[in-house]
């Protein structure tokens, strides 16, 4: 009983920490001015003091990415591949690949465009695009040896694994922000350009800003009851534990 009251506890502490992230989330959208595009662009005093402002509009993307794995059409995507071996009882594993790339784009709600530098990131509505995980053949080092080594295909990307490497087995994944109608963005301006600052960075949605406020504090209100509940049970279930034993 004693294990299931820490599980809880702990379940509870986490769901609580959710939930206050949530809670300053939806009052970071409250409080940033929200603005017209072609104001963002041409004058920065439509900022708050930390030069933060929050638009919506069109997304204008000339040129959109195109995500290496799946293929997808999108504004940003994130390509790990981390690669793991067995040394003696032991799993070990390494990053052998992480790329963060950003297109050029905009938005525009019609008063004007206002470009959008995506690249530093933070906190994107993102969506998993590819995982897999494959093992390196039997012959591979035989075939490297001999200039015949092939790469590892991840759908449309291949993967080479270094010389020398231990690892035998990747994992690679593909997350990607797709390419919308229209976006909401909260960041810093940075001579006529919303950019990422902070610790938090950019905040970038296909949702309204209503829409994030909305969800962000029902979310929140049930973050915290879940885990306000579950700490409770735990610490009823470690009382009975401590006094059965």
């Amino acid at each position: 009983m004693g294990a299931i009251a820490a599980i809880l506890i702990a379940g509870g502490i986490v769901a609580l920490i959710v939930g206050a992230f949530l809670k300053f989330k939806g009052g970071k959208l409250i409080k940033t001015p929200f603005a017209k595009t072609g104001d963002a662009a041409s004058n920065p005093s439509v900022a708050d003091a930390k030069g933060r402002v929050s638009v919506e509009g069109n997304v204008q993307c000339p040129q959109p990415l195109v995500a290496p794995c799946s293929g997808q059409p999108c504004l940003y995507y994130v390509l790990k591949v981390e690669g793991s071996w067995k040394e003696g009882d032991s799993t070990k594993s390494k990053t052998y690949l992480e790329e963060k790339i950003a297109a050029p784009f905009s938005l525009d709600d019609g008063s004007g465009a206002l470009p959008i530098d995506a690249s530093k990131g933070g906190d994107y509505d993102m969506q998993t695009s590819f995982n897999e995980t494959k093992k390196e053949g039997f012959f591979a080092d035989l075939k490297n040896a001999v200039g015949k080594k092939e790469p590892i295909m991840f759908g449309n990307y291949a993967f080479e694994n270094p010389p020398m490497s231990k690892a035998n087995k990747f994992q690679c994944t593909e997350r990607i922000v797709p390419l919308p109608e229209k976006a909401f963005a909260l960041g810093n301006l940075e001579q006529g350009v919303l950019t990422s600052k902070g610790m938090f960075g950019m905040m970038l949605s296909s949702k309204s800003r209503d829409e994030m406020i909305g969800s962000a504090a029902k979310n929140s209100k049930m973050a915290f009851i879940g885990g306000a509940a579950a700490a409770g049970v735990g610490l009823v279930v470690g009382v009975v534990s401590a006094l059965v034993g």
